[in-house]
C-alpha cells in the first residue's frame, strides 16, 4: 500500500472516531480495512483507547505501547525510534474528554499512525515459528491476525473469503495466499464463508485435523488446551482429515463433528491393554446435528457471531473457560465440587457481574472480583 492510501485510511479513521464520517465513508473504510488485515491489531487498540474513559486511557495506552515494544524488540527492531511517539501517545491519552473536533482528528491520526507503523514493522519482521509450521503445514512466510480475550474480528482474505475470528484466536496464512493455493492455520475459533474455487480448494490446518473446502460456510473451534475440537457445517460440504487417522470424513449441512481428545483417557486405555497402539488410543469422534435454539431458531454453534454466549448443561469449569475469553478475565475455583455444577443459559448483553448473578439464581455459590480476576467459592 502506498503512502497516499495509508493517509487516506488514517483520515477516514479519524472522521469515524470524531463522529463526522458519512455512511459512504464508513463503507469505504470497512472495505479498505478488509483489504489490509495487518492493520486490524492497531485499529482494535485505537478504538479501545478512544472509547475508554480519560483517566483509564493513560495506563491502557502505556500497556499497549509496552506490548508493541516487546514485539518490536523480539523481532530485532530498535524500539528507540518510537520513544518520541510514545510521549505523544501518553500526552494525547491524558487530554480532557471534551476535545475539539480538530484536536480529535490530530489525536486519532497520530495514534493510528504510530500503531499502524509499529504493527506493520512487527508483521514484516516477525520470525516464523518454523517448528510449528513444519508440523502442521508447508513452510511459508505468513501474515498473522490475532484477537485478544474480550474481542472479535471480521476480515476478508485476498480471495474474498470472509472470516470472523472469535476471542483469543489466531489465524495465519501465506503472503501469496490465493495465487497458487488457499490454506490457513487456525488456533482458536473462527467462522468461514469461503468463496468457491474448485481449482484451488480452501484448506484449514488445525492441531489435530485438516479441513478441505470448495465453497461453503462453517465454524471451527480448536482452542489450545481444550479437550474438544468442533467443526460445524452450515451449508455446502467439507472434507475432514484427522492427523492420526487415514480415513476422511465428509460433513453435510447442519452436521457437526466433535473430536474428544482427553489425554487422561488415552493413558488409561494404554495402561489397561499394553498391546494397544497409539492409533488405538486416538481421540474419540462424535457426529451429530447442529443445535437449534428454540427462542429464535438460531444455531448455538455459531451464536458467538451474534454476540451470544450459549451453554447447555455444561459444567461450571467449562463455562468459566468461555467466560474468560468473553469477558477478558481469569476465573479460579476454591474447590473441585464447584467445578461440577451444571448450567444452561444464554448471555447476550449482560456484564460480568450480571452474568454471575444470573448463575447464582439456580445454584448457590459466592464470588469475588479483584481487577481482572474472579474467585468463586461455596
Amino acid at each position: 500500500m502506498d503512502q497516499h492510501q495509508h493517509e487516506h485510511i488514517w483520515n477516514l479513521v479519524a472522521r469515524k472516531l470524531s463522529g463526522e464520517a458519512g455512511s459512504a465513508e464508513l463503507e469505504e473504510l470497512e472495505l479498505l480495512m478488509s483489504r489490509t488485515p495487518e492493520l486490524h491489531f492497531s485499529m482494535e487498540i485505537l478504538q479501545d483507547l478512544w472509547n475508554n474513559k480519560p483517566e483509564v486511557n493513560s495506563q491502557y495506552s502505556e500497556n499497549q505501547y509496552q506490548e508493541l515494544v516487546k514485539r518490536l524488540h523480539h523481532s530485532g527492531i530498535d524500539e528507540g525510534k518510537f520513544s518520541a511517539d510514545h510521549d505523544m501517545v501518553m500526552l494525547s491519552a491524558q487530554r480532557p474528554a471534551r476535545q475539539t473536533r480538530k484536536s480529535a482528528w490530530i489525536w486519532a491520526i497520530s495514534l493510528f499512525f504510530i500503531l499502524a507503523v509499529s504493527a506493520g514493522l512487527f508483521l514484516s519482521h516477525k520470525p516464523k515459528d518454523t517448528e510449528e509450521v513444519k508440523e502442521q503445514a508447508p513452510s511459508f512466510v505468513k501474515n498473522e491476525i490475532s484477537t485478544r480475550y474480550g474481542a472479535k474480528s471480521k476480515f476478508v482474505l485476498p480471495d474474498g473469503t470472509t472470516v470472523f475470528l472469535n476471542a483469543g484466536s489466531t489465524i495465519s496464512y501465506d503472503k501469496n495466499f490465493g495465487n497458487t493455493s488457499r490454506w490457513v492455520q487456525l488456533s482458536g475459533e473462527a467462522y468461514f464463508d469461503v468463496v468457491k474455487n474448485p481449482s484451488k480448494p480452501f484448506i484449514i490446518h488445525t492441531r489435530n485435523m485438516d479441513i478441505k473446502v470448495v465453497g461453503t460456510a462453517f465454524n471451527v473451534k480448536c482452542y489450545p488446551g481444550e479437550k474438544e475440537t468442533e467443526t460445524s457445517l452450515v451449508r455446502g460440504s467439507i472434507e475432514i482429515t484427522l492427523k492420526d487417522r487415514a480415513e476422511k470424513i465428509v460433513l453435510k449441512p447442519n452436521e457437526k463433528l466433535v473430536i474428544h481428545d482427553d489425554q487422561h483417557q488415552k493413558n488409561q486405555a494404554i495402561a489397561a491393554n499394553t498391546t494397544k497402539t497409539d492409533t488405538d488410543a486416538a481421540p474419540m469422534l462424535t457426529l451429530s446435528h447442529l443445535t437449534i435454539l428454540p427462542d429464535d431458531n438460531s444455531i448455538a454453534e455459531t451464536s458467538w457471531l451474534h454476540n451470544k454466549l450459549v451453554f447447555r448443561g455444561e459444567r461450571f469449569d467449562e463455562i468459566a473457560v468461555k467466560m474468560e475469553r468473553w469477558f477478558a478475565v481469569s476465573i479460579d475455583f476454591s474447590d473441585d465440587a464447584i467445578r461440577q455444577f451444571r448450567f444452561t443459559g444464554i448471555f447476550e448483553k449482560e456484564s460480568l457481574v450480571q452474568a454471575l448473578n444470573a448463575l447464582q439464581l439456580t445454584t448457590a455459590f459466592n464470588y469475588t472480583i479483584k481487577a481482572d480476576k474472579v474467585f468463586i467459592s461455596q
